[in-house]
């Protein structure tokens, strides 16, 4: 089969990101680590960028008892010191680039040389401190019934004030510091007392909370610090407002892409923006891509710009316009052309000719292991539903070893109609880039394209689906 739209993104996707790392880093760093009560001779130094885990270094042992990170071009932002299968502990890649850590067989750590690191880590240790305290609490509670319940609460609550005094004034006495960058962009968006009955939630106003919500969600979020990309909590910030306070459709979820991405433009947060972009072209491009072509055109017409988008060449602008304009003939609504092709006994059949309520255009490879499996599935619906729901199958094999098509239709005939050409065929004749099979269309009785799968259950669903809202229309 042809190369795919999928993986020529995958591609660019990961060329971007080392373009991101090598555009927006100019941090050379000299560190030396000193872990005590280590067997391990070997660490690794890793960091995240977005959601990419990346293996910043591999560390061996030097005979004065030290690992040495000596690296240039690094992005700030949060690391981690590493064996294979368990995290050693996490410092930052900040503004000092020469220092020492030394961890102690308890734990206790030691810093010389950056304030930052130093102040890190004392963050830490309160954290690690409370959180271990409370989780001792919750397991005494859970298991022991003869437990003094308002003791434990009130120690509880002695160190939870505690914990809090700490944290507010480490970020009012270090406001510009990493943790406290990080813990106020994570902050939600203070909400306005109208939208509650005293203490309550106003549930009369649910989809104006909603509203609100989505739009503030970002104004605790530094995008002129760059720092944040490489965290954990960036990444879970952006899936968290397109993912889930969205509202799942391709329409709304691209309007709230395209509002953070001139949100982060207008903010000096262009690393922000173009990470973005760069994520959602690439998910919005993965297989099974019937489930994102909306998504993927959206993008294109409305957020894609020399404007909104500036780090991308004209040529790339249109070399994506080129692609949107492939994808948008199939998207649903449009009517695919009548495909005529002939059978494996050079009968000629016609796409057109079936006037069942419901055809399903079946692109499948005799020697395609995907289109083998879960098959059964598609078998089964057509022979229980063919007639219940006016269900037909037009299937185009599309195997370029005949052989493999004769000895499939022996031992395996379907039921339907089954058609014989190539892939390149299909796109000559009648526009359809067949990449990757099985590729399916459910079509209305005109064949306009009512919903575009590589899934199987997909279509079945599909179908099934439309039959109940259209009973429900008609009671």
């Amino acid at each position: 089969m042809k190369e795919s739209l999928n993986s020529k993104f995958i591609l660019v996707s990961l060329a971007l990101i080392l373009f991101s790392l090598l555009s927006y880093s100019q941090n050379d760093y000299n560190i030396k680590f000193k872990i005590h009560d280590i067997e391990d001779s070997i660490v690794y130094v890793k960091t995240v960028y977005g959601k990419e885990t990346i293996i910043l270094d591999t560390l061996e042992l030097n005979k004065d008892g030290f690992f040495y990170f000596d690296k240039k071009g690094l992005h700030q932002g949060l690391a981690v010191v590493c064996l294979k299968h368990q995290d050693l502990f996490t410092f930052l890649l900040d503004k000092n680039k020469n220092f020492e850590i030394e961890i102690s067989a308890s734990g206790e750590n030691t810093v010389k040389g950056c304030d930052q690191n130093d102040l890190y880590l004392e963050y830490q240790k309160e954290n690690s401190s409370f959180r271990l305290l409370e989780n001792q609490i919750k397991q005494e509670l859970k298991t022991n019934k003869q437990a003094n319940k308002d003791s434990l609460i009130a120690v509880y609550n002695t160190q939870r004030n505690h914990f809090a005094v700490f944290q507010q004034n480490f970020y009012s006495t270090y406001p510009n510091h990493m943790m406290s960058i990080i813990v106020k962009a994570l902050e939600d968006p203070k909400m306005p007392s109208k939208f509650y009955i005293g203490k309550d939630f106003d549930t009369t106003k649910t989809a104006e909370f909603a509203y609100y919500f989505r739009k503030h969600y970002w104004e605790n979020f530094r995008f002129d610090d760059n720092r944040i990309l490489a965290t954990p909590y960036f990444f879970t910030k952006l899936k968290k407002y397109i993912d889930e306070i969205t509202i799942q459709d391709p329409d709304s979820m691209i309007g709230s892409l395209k509002d953070f991405v001139v949100l982060a433009n207008s903010k000096s947060g262009q690393e922000y923006s173009k990470y973005a972009m760069d994520y959602y072209l690439k998910v919005y491009s993965k297989m099974p891509f019937s489930t994102h072509e909306k998504c993927f055109v959206n993008i294109v017409d409305n957020i894609i710009s020399e404007q909104n988008t500036p780090w991308l060449l004209p040529s790339e602008i249109q070399e994506l316009r080129i692609q949107a304009d492939k994808v948008r003939t199939i998207l649903p609504g449009n009517q695919i052309k009548n495909i005529t092709e002939k059978t494996l006994d050079k009968k000629s059949l016609s796409l057109y000719d079936i006037k069942n309520k419901y055809t399903i255009l079946y692109f499948w490879s005799a020697g395609c292991e995907s289109c083998k499996k879960e098959l059964e599935l598609l078998e089964k619906f057509y022979n229980e539903y063919k007639l219940i729901y006016d269900v037909e199958i037009f299937s185009v094999d599309l195997d370029l070893n005949i052989k493999e098509s004769i000895n499939f239709a022996k031992t395996h005939p379907f039921n339907w109609i089954v058609t014989k050409t190539t892939a390149e065929d299909i796109m000559e004749k009648y526009g359809l880039d067949v990449a990757l099979t099985p590729d399916l269309y459910v079509l209305d009785s005109n064949k306009k394209i009512l919903h575009h799968a590589a899934q199987y259950q997909s279509v079945i669903n599909f179908i099934k689906r439309n039959e109940i809202i259209n009973k429900s229309k008609n009671n």
